[in-house]
């Protein structure tokens, strides 16, 4: 997709504002209960900081993920990280789940390297019968535990580790691996170092590659250029920040490498719309 192209829209959940921050640190809802909404026809977009699983458990799915198109049949999984374009029709009544991971959730997680090389780039893995039924066991769990009231939160969170583990054992034993593995790099060194002050080519140097080569690569993969790959993971990285530790506005300029408070106020309302004073206020 070239720049002149239509702008790929980002929302929080689709179809929702992409600055309301996703409350819960795991999310889980029926492909049918937002799809059917839209006629079963999620257009192309992306997330800023949500790492979401699409499980097709039956019925056929037409998925765009990047800049790939195919057709699936379930029982399939879909892995997306942030930043990842994607899109899908579904044939109706198709039945399965959407498991969406906040950062909170999955940062951690990726101190492991199993879990970090799932989490960093898009996949799709079919499923055998018995597998798909013990993460669509799973699944269900998950939504029930938002009407089981008290220790919801800790409930949804054991039960995604337990889904991401057990992918992350299926990922691990399958031929899958179309994704740019320049990008996945990237998509690590990026979130290990993520400082205002570093650039482009500070990035394709630790790569040992060019920065047009890397420019073509992300672009190609994410849609978007380094620089607001970079700039979109620093934006929802000051939300966390804000909203979920004590750390003032001056604290998280400084923690992500803003040379200023001005300058961070600045580039948070030209990412988000908000300024972060707003932010830390309604944390």
């Amino acid at each position: 997709m070239t720049d002149q192209g239509p702008s790929i829209p980002k929302f929080a959940l689709y179809g929702e504002d992409a600055s309301s921050a996703l409350e819960h640190l795991v999310h889980c809802e029926t492909i049918a209960v937002r799809s059917k909404r839209y006629e079963w026809e999620i257009a192309p977009h992306r997330h800023t900081s949500l790492f979401q699983i699409l499980l097709v458990v039956d019925g056929g799915v037409e998925l765009t993920v990047a800049n790939h198109r195919s057709a699936r049949r379930g029982p399939v999984l879909l892995l997306t990280p942030p930043g990842t374009v994607h899109g899908f029709h579904f044939e109706h009544d198709t039945k399965g789940f959407v498991l969406s991971l906040s950062d909170r959730f999955t940062v951690p997680l990726q101190s492991e390297d199993d879990l970090r090389k799932l989490m960093n780039k898009p996949e799709v893995m079919n499923l055998e019968p018995a597998t798909a039924e013990r993460l669509q066991a799973i699944c269900e769990q998950v939504i029930l535990a938002d009407e089981s009231g008290t220790g919801a939160d800790l409930v949804r969170r054991a039960l995604a580790e337990a889904f991401v583990r057990i992918v992350a054992g299926l990922h691990s034993d399958t031929a899958y691996r179309r994704q740019d593995d320049l990008v996945e790099r990237f998509r690590a060194l990026v979130q290990e170092n993520l400082t205002a002050s570093a650039s482009v080519g500070q990035f394709a140097a630790q790569l040992q590659t060019t920065e047009r080569t890397l420019s073509r690569r992300v672009r190609l993969a994410l849609d978007v250029s380094p620089r607001q790959f970079i700039n979109e993971r620093l934006a929802a990285e000051a939300t966390r920040l804000l909203r979920f530790t004590n750390a003032g506005c001056c604290e998280v300029a400084d923690e992500l490498g803003f040379a200023d408070p001005s300058y961070f106020s600045r580039f948070y309302a030209r990412m988000t719309g908000r300024r972060p004073s707003s932010v830390r206020s309604a944390a």
